[in-house]
């Protein structure tokens, strides 16, 4: 399965009133693009239906945790009003990311390339990191942030019942702003501009209305990619303050 981050409403989230950066590739250049997802593809539920238990779901959020709020919450809702953002570093370039992070945490060498299987969750590097007495990250432990300022994370339950845990998009981006501070210290501008100039090498080109097939890679310029994948989740970061909508990894 692929990795998208999406940064949106829930409700337009579950009710798929979005589509992936390769979904609106192929609608641009005339070709169906089918996703399918770890979750199953099944219909979604009716609009009505997905309002409802997203609002009470938040409410309940927000009432769980009124007491140690301490900033202002923007968090809209809505199905067609807000607009999202989304964008593709697949798991490749986001656990490149996290072994650059992790690198420095533990004092470990950061691999100069990573093969295109590559598993960060069972490398050396990451064992250590959980060995360790480093503060945990979100972005080691959560696939959901909410739009809310103050940072925490916590053990929760999704709308949909299952048991995820949960971050927010304060703390989501004091951990970027410490990441760009290890060494890259680079201005917004350069930050943004890494989903062009960093990530993935062609492995094909579309040309003439078809796709042709080049050199296919087998390994990636680690530190390309984290830059890519580091690009991505600023943009989100971005979208999510601007917007009120919450982060969620996709696949």
């Amino acid at each position: 399965m692929g990795l998208d981050i999406y940064s949106g409403t829930l409700i337009r989230y579950y009710s798929r009133n979005w589509l992936t950066s390769v979904q609106q590739w192929g609608i641009d250049n005339g070709f169906d693009v089918r996703m399918v997802r770890a979750a199953g593809d099944s219909e979604p539920a009716p609009v009505e239906e997905i309002t409802q238990g997203v609002t009470g779901w938040k409410q309940q959020v927000l009432e769980i945790f009124k007491p140690s709020l301490t900033k202002p919450v923007l968090w809209n809702e809505d199905n067609d009003i807000t607009p999202y953002y989304t964008d593709k570093p697949d798991w490749c370039a986001y656990q490149a990311l996290l072994a650059y992070a992790c690198s420095h945490i533990t004092g470990q060498a950061l691999p100069p390339v990573i093969p295109k299987d590559y598993d960060f969750w069972k490398s050396e590097m990451y064992q250590a990191y959980r060995s360790s007495n480093s503060a945990a990250l979100t972005l080691f432990e959560c696939e959901w942030w909410l739009p809310v300022a103050d940072e925490f994370m916590w053990n929760g339950v999704l709308p949909t019942g299952h048991k995820r845990v949960i971050g927010t998009v304060g703390m989501l981006a004091d951990e970027l702003e410490q990441i760009n501070n290890i060494q890259w210290q680079a201005d917004e501008q350069t930050i943004l501009g890494w989903t062009e100039t960093e990530g993935y090498p062609d492995d094909g080109y579309y040309k003439n209305g078809k796709v042709e097939m080049g050199e296919v890679h087998k390994e990636y310029d680690t530190l390309s990619l984290a830059k890519f994948a580091f690009s991505i989740m600023w943009k989100a970061v971005k979208h999510s303050r601007q917007y009120g909508t919450l982060i969620i990894l996709d696949y």
